[in-house]
C-alpha cells in the first residue's frame, strides 16, 4: 500500500508540474481569468492528496468497494476542472470575458465536487458501520457453534453424544447475525449452554435433558431471527 501511495502522490506531482509547465511555456496572455483557470486546476490538483486518503485508510482500502466511489469523484472532479481551466485560459485571451464568471464557474465545479464528496463519504461510512455491525453481531452465535462442534467429543456416554452431535449440528445450520430482537434468547441460549458444558464436564446425568433445553432455546432464538427478518 506505501507503493501505492506513493505512486498516487507521484502522479498528482506530475500532473501539477506539466500542467504549469504548459500553462507557462504557452505564448499568450496572462490574463486575470487566465490565471483563474490556472489557480482553479492547481487547485484541484491538490485536493487529489486529501481525497485518495479519504478514499484509502491506513495501508488497506476501506473496503474492496466501497473507496472507489470516492477517489472517483476526486478523478472527475479534476477532469472538469482541466476542461473548464483550458476554456478559461483561452477565453481570457480577451478582454471581454468578465472575470466574475470565471471565478463564479470554477466555485461551481469545485462546490458540485465537495458536495458529492461529502454525501459519498457518509454513505461509505454508513455502509462500513453496518459490515462492522454484522461482524460484532455474528460472532456470539458463532462462538457458541464453534463450542458445540467440540462437545460431543468430551463425553463417552452414547446418547449424549447422539444429542451434542445433533446440536452442534443445529448450530452450524442457524442464522449466525444476531439483532436487538434476539438478545433477550439469546442471553438464555448462552447461559444455559454454559451449564450444559459445566454438567458434560462433571459427567452429570442431566446433560441429556440440559441439551434438549439448549436445543429449544436455541430453536426459539432461530424463530424469533427468522420473524424478525420477515
Amino acid at each position: 500500500m506505501n507503493k501505492t501511495r506513493s505512486q498516487i502522490y507521484i502522479i498528482i506531482a506530475i500532473l501539477a508540474v506539466v500542467f504549469s509547465a504548459v500553462f507557462f511555456l504557452l505564448p499568450i496572455e496572462y490574463t486575470s481569468v487566465a490565471w483563474i483557470g490556472y489557480g482553479a486546476e492547481m487547485l484541484a490538483i491538490g485536493l487529489q492528496v486529501p481525497v485518495f486518503k479519504l478514499a484509502y485508510d491506513g495501508a488497506e482500502l476501506k473496503s474492496k468497494v466501497l473507496g472507489f466511489p470516492i477517489f472517483r469523484v476526486g478523478i472527475i472532479y479534476l477532469a472538469a476542472q482541466t476542461v473548464l481551466s483550458i476554456i478559461l485560459i483561452a477565453a481570457g485571451q480577451s478582454e471581454d470575458f468578465p472575470v466574475w464568471l470565471a471565478a463564479l464557474l470554477c466555485i461551481l465545479v469545485l462546490a458540485a465536487a465537495l458536495v458529492c464528496g461529502i454525501t459519498t463519504n457518509i454513505a461509505r461510512d454508513e455502509i462500513t458501520n453496518i459490515e462492522n455491525k454484522t461482524v460484532v453481531d455474528t460472532r456470539l452465535m458463532k462462538n457458541l457453534a464453534m463450542r458445540a462442534q467440540g462437545l460431543s467429543n468430551k463425553t463417552d456416554n452414547a446418547e449424549l453424544r447422539s444429542a451434542l452431535t445433533k446440536l452442534s449440528e443445529s448450530f452450524t445450520y442457524s442464522d449466525p447475525v444476531s439483532s436487538p430482537a434476539t438478545a433477550a434468547a439469546e442471553f438464555n441460549l448462552n447461559n444455559l449452554f454454559g451449564q450444559l458444558e459445566t454438567a458434560v464436564a462433571n459427567r452429570d446425568p442431566g446433560a441429556v435433558i440440559l441439551c434438549k433445553e439448549v436445543g429449544k432455546a436455541l430453536e426459539d432464538r432461530n424463530i424469533i431471527c427468522k420473524s424478525n427478518k420477515n
